[in-house]
């Protein structure tokens, strides 16, 4: 009898229960912060890379466009000023050869307008969360930003005023 009552007693105990929910809970909690961690360097990713083709756009729609602005105009794309140095990126694994420029207007002359745009450059994940799915690779995204700006240097004799 006395062991019945033990039986009943240990049957009816809930001490367990909530370390028993929260080992249940916890995979899904770590994948929710990591995919939401991910998110924010997308979106801090896209943004950065935004505001470096419109910056290199307001660039050079004040300078002659001539080969050598162009390239500054790419090095202001990819690390902010005119000249890079290996490792100054803003973003990680963005290059010179991830940025176009390109004139619309006329053949000769000065353009109407210059766009700065990223091509070619997919945001890689820290964490591998396509790897619960048994997906070997990492799942890239690929972040395309673009900036039109009028050009406004009007001289044609290609002064840099």
């Amino acid at each position: 009898m006395r062991r019945i009552m033990l039986l009943r007693r240990f049957a009816r105990n809930e001490k367990g229960g909530t370390l028993a929910e929260l080992a249940i809970l916890i995979p899904f909690l770590i994948m929710l912060a990591a995919s939401v961690t991910e998110l924010g360097r997308l979106f801090q990713t896209y943004s950065t890379l935004s505001k470096s083709t419109r910056n290199a756009a307001r660039y050079l729609s004040g300078k002659p466009y001539d080969p050598a602005h162009i390239t500054f105009t790419k090095h202001m794309a990819v690390c902010g000023k005119t000249a890079c140095t290996g490792g100054d990126e803003l973003v990680t694994g963005l290059e010179l050869a991830n940025v176009v420029v390109e004139a619309e207007g006329p053949p000769s002359g000065n353009p109407i307008r210059v766009t700065v745009r990223i091509d070619d450059y997919n945001f890689r994940p820290l964490f591998n969360l396509a790897g619960i799915f048994n997906v070997d690779d990492f799942v890239e995204f690929p972040v395309r930003p673009s900036t039109t700006m009028y050009y406004m240097l009007n001289n044609t004799a290609g002064s840099t005023e």
